[in-house]
């Protein structure tokens, strides 16, 4: 539990500067991506 915790905080972390750097065209695919896995580790982690 404690990895995804880490896991959840170092998705927090990503910043807009990071996101950047990957293609224009990629660049929404990853934030929603990143926000579908953040919202599913809240899940797991809050019902544990």
């Amino acid at each position: 539990m404690e990895q995804l915790l880490q896991l959840l905080n170092d998705l927090e972390e990503i910043s807009l500067q990071d996101i950047s750097q990957v293609p224009d065209s990629q660049q929404h695919i990853l934030v929603e991506r990143i926000e579908e896995l953040q919202d599913e580790l809240r899940l797991l982690v809050e019902s544990e």
